[in-house]
């Protein structure tokens, strides 16, 4: 009786984890789950500087400046830059 119980548990355990949707595929499930939720809270942190950022370009002259100059190095007329590499 007791080594039919143990060769049950065993066939039970050999098709939990072997079977096609069991454990292994479940925990691999799980972690590409965990794997695409960091990935989504980091591309909603960059959509949202991007944001950010664009409400800044249409709105602040002030960021638009600076933003031009420091990206792409542009000057009023007349004036000198000076580098101190």
């Amino acid at each position: 009786m007791t080594k039919l119980f143990i060769s049950i548990i065993i066939c039970l355990s050999f098709y939990l984890f072997i079977k096609q949707d069991g454990l292994l595929d479940y925990y691999k499930g799980y972690n590409n789950y965990l794997i695409l939720e960091e990935k989504q809270s980091k591309l909603n942190q960059e959509l949202t500087k991007i944001i950010d950022e664009n409400r800044l370009l249409k709105n602040n002259n002030r960021y638009i400046e600076k933003t031009a100059r420091e990206e792409y190095f542009f000057i009023y007329p007349n004036e000198i830059i000076i580098s101190l590499d």
